[in-house]
């Protein structure tokens, strides 16, 4: 299991963490499931130690079930405790997952690009690229993709993400939705097969966001950072200060991180993107993105980025440089 991605299945090039089956851009979900080796479900049984009630209809329950990978036939598997859940909880099995995507996958609309499993399966993932990219200037171009994500561990909620790829330097960049969140999510529960529905929909929409997206970044790539007081403007609303620094006045080390990389780094120096808030939004995501974690193993840094502390620093990024683009 190494870097603790368990298992992956990638189209193109190699991911940054070198891990994963190469599988060709025509693979249908059936063969992104095998080859990302996800063909595996997850029950919820009644946890062990936990006593019976019988309700007023005489059915037995039991207030704690565990979520449970069940090894597969043929498989020298042992079954793995995921987590511990209520009896409302509703697993998703990955196979299930798989099919938000099959309608625009199948129409020809989006194509699968990555898909796994991190530890012992405790969360899975899916990336599909939607046709064509996001043009901010010459040179500069994103390519559009949705991201799923599912915890078998009880923890958190089905989420689907609108992202995007920066091409020169393959940083992430997470969009807001219309209604201010970073994606649609969906609880696990009896109510969970008509919000996926809801799913669809927004996917059927995707090309909409899309457009208010580019319309957002090309309003960046507009906007110059006329000064150093802007940009440090810009870096405290997402890195605050503590008393002390303010006191001795000195800058955060991430402040002076960022500033480097708004400064020097090559694919930030093109012209129409240098000096701009799309330059100092995409030395944030960069820095998130790139950073090193001494404690933190490549799986952990996936989770950062996509899922994590890192997603919600990457969103209040672009909503601070919205805000400051929309007031200049």
């Amino acid at each position: 299991m190494p870097a603790n991605v368990e298992t992956m299945a990638y189209v193109g090039t190699v991911p940054w963490h070198g891990q994963g089956k190469q599988v060709p851009p025509t693979v249908t979900a059936k063969e992104m499931i095998q080859a990302a080796d996800l063909d595996w479900t997850v029950e919820s049984r009644p946890a062990r130690g936990t006593k019976s009630t019988v309700n007023s209809r005489g059915k037995i329950k039991f207030s704690r079930h565990e979520l449970v990978r069940v090894p597969r036939p043929n498989r020298k598997e042992e079954e793995v405790v995921l987590g511990i859940v209520s009896d409302r909880y509703k697993p998703l099995q990955n196979t299930e997952a798989f099919n938000f995507f099959d309608p625009i996958v199948n129409r020809k609309t989006a194509t699968y690009e990555t898909a796994g499993a991190l530890g012992n399966g405790e969360r899975i993932w899916l990336m599909a690229q939607m046709p064509g990219a996001i043009k901010v200037v010459l040179g500069d171009e994103c390519q559009k993709y949705l991201l799923l994500s599912n915890s078998h561990t009880g923890q958190g909620s089905v989420i689907v993400k609108f992202t995007a790829v920066r091409v020169v330097c393959q940083n992430t960049l997470l969009m807001a939705m219309q209604d201010g969140q970073s994606a649609f999510r969906v609880r696990h529960s009896a109510q969970m097969g008509k919000r996926l529905d809801e799913v669809g929909e927004l996917i059927a929409t995707a090309n909409k966001i899309y457009e208010e997206a580019a319309k957002c970044f090309q309003k960046l790539v507009a906007t110059p950072v006329k000064n150093q007081q802007m940009l440090e403007e810009y870096l405290a609303a997402l890195f605050p200060m503590t008393e002390s620094q303010k006191e001795h006045k000195t800058y955060p080390p991430k402040w002076e991180h960022v500033t480097e990389l708004f400064d020097t780094i090559p694919d930030l120096q093109i012209s129409g993107v240098k000096g701009t808030l799309w330059a100092a939004y995409n030395a944030v995501t960069r820095f998130e993105d790139y950073r090193v974690v001494k404690t933190e193993n490549e799986a952990n840094r996936l989770n950062r980025v996509w899922f994590g502390a890192g997603a919600d620093l990457k969103l209040k990024a672009l909503m601070e440089a919205t805000r400051m683009a929309q007031n200049n």
